[in-house]
């Protein structure tokens, strides 16, 4: 059963990461307080947590690129 839940959780923080990956500057903002208050309430365990951070870095990153390369 433990490892039921923790393929969900998986499951779960995977499609996090690919919504994050098509987010604009405004979606990630929204999605980062949603993500703070889920951090708090422990809804989200601090190694989901880390795995999410990385993934907005790297939208972030990736956003930081396409601004550059447009002008």
């Amino acid at each position: 059963m433990r490892n039921r839940r923790a393929a969900e959780v998986n499951a779960d923080i995977e499609a996090r990461i690919a919504q994050i990956e098509q987010m604009t500057l405004d979606q990630i903002a929204v999605f980062q307080c949603r993500i703070l208050t889920d951090i708090t309430t422990g809804r989200i365990s601090p190694r989901e947590a880390s795995a999410i951070d990385r993934a907005l870095r790297n939208r972030l990153k990736a956003i930081e690129q396409e601004l550059r390369e447009a002008g």
